[in-house]
């Protein structure tokens, strides 16, 4: 098996990085082994995480006067509770998450030996990570700017909004393994197909070597078909742990379009910044469902008059890509780019209307004004 090149090392150096943050913010609980390969949780990392926990709610407690006195009004509370509720459902379900670490670990593996070489994450993988990391610093930034309450309440915010950008930061992460794995999969598709076309094309070899050939071939399709399978199921199981987070991921995205007018320059900047992480999440969503497609590319498998038993592993090949692809939906809600253009459109409409009365509050303001 070939070595670890560069980029590969670099995408894992990233990911390691992303995890280490989120064990320093009480986020994750979980370490790996080395000696044993696998994800397992920390005690310390739980009293740790609880701890950080316990004192972001007392801290808000303490501090919802100052948080509810400024124009935001109730929102902020609100979103404040919804990052609290994600937190606490991220530390109850943590064994869960390690055991879904696990089985992907495992996985990866598995894909690596079939591939037969280390390296699944291309250049387009470390970029969505890199964009998944700007994004959430983009968040931070927005946010801050159009703060101006006293530095204890700015440090609670960015301590809250950190956790809960960092959380979703993880589960983008973990979606873009599942395309780099899907991706993979792919190639071992096409590495297969050609084999097969060069088969078929080996008119001049003796019976008894076609058939010992398809029957390689036969058996290799054979374990992708299962390794095909335990991405599929990986990857649902992973789209319903998160399901909640994503949910309020949106609510948080579209929050701030229920109350902003967007005439302030800041303002106009933070609802620009949700838009934006909105889209690049939706992308995120349609890319993992794009690469789950892979059925095309076994239509002409087929080993006519050679290999029965073949022709039947592809034809159940051919019936499972077809019939189950990846769907990202949440609580019945499917997350595709239909339904991004209509939570876009009820934004737009909402900015519309919160305009209009801004301006016509205004134009009461100045007719009262020479009155007075």
């Amino acid at each position: 098996m070939r070595k670890v090149n560069l980029l590969n090392r670099c995408t894992r150096l990233f990911l390691f990085g992303i995890v280490l943050l989120t064990q320093l913010c009480g986020l994750t609980t979980f370490v790996y082994d080395l000696r044993r390969e696998r994800f397992y949780q920390s005690n310390t990392l739980r009293v740790y995480s609880v701890l950080v926990l316990l004192l972001l709610m007392v801290l808000i407690v303490g501090n919802v006067y100052s948080i509810i006195s400024s124009n935001e009004e109730w929102v902020s509370l609100v979103g404040f509770y919804v990052i609290l509720v994600v937190r606490v459902q991220n530390l109850l379900y943590s064994g869960e998450c390690v055991k879904l670490l696990n089985e992907m670990h495992r996985m990866v593996r598995q894909l690596q030996t079939m591939a037969r070489h280390p390296n699944i994450f291309r250049g387009r993988h470390l970029l969505l990570l890199v964009l998944a990391f700007h994004t959430l610093i983009r968040s931070l930034i927005s946010a801050m700017k159009r703060d101006t309450r006293q530095t204890i309440i700015l440090l609670l915010i960015f301590a809250v909004l950190l956790a809960f950008l960092l959380q979703i930061t993880i589960n983008i992460c973990l979606f873009v393994v599942l395309i780099a794995c899907y991706h993979e999969l792919n190639l071992c598709t096409r590495r297969i197909s050609n084999d097969v076309r060069k088969l078929r094309q080996a008119q001049v070899l003796e019976g008894v070597h076609l058939s010992v050939l398809a029957e390689q071939l036969r058996c290799i399709t054979e374990e992708l078909i299962m390794l095909r399978s335990q991405v599929f199921h990986i990857s649902r199981r992973l789209i319903k742990h998160f399901r909640f987070h994503w949910l309020c991921a949106l609510v948080h995205g579209f929050l701030p379009f229920t109350f902003l007018t967007a005439i302030d320059q800041q303002d106009f900047y933070y609802l620009t910044t949700s838009v934006l992480n909105i889209v690049f999440y939706f992308t995120i969503f349609e890319l993992l469902s794009w690469e789950s497609r892979l059925s095309r590319s076994f239509w002409h498998f087929h080993l006519t008059n050679y290999q029965s038993s073949f022709d039947r592993t592809i034809d159940e090949l051919v019936h499972q890509e077809i019939n189950e692809h990846i769907k990202l939906s949440i609580y019945g809600i499917t997350l595709d780019m239909k339904f991004l253009c209509r939570l876009l459109s009820i934004s737009i409409f909402f900015i519309f209307v919160n305009t209009q009365s801004y301006w016509q509050h205004q134009c009461q303001i100045e007719h009262v004004s020479p009155d007075l």
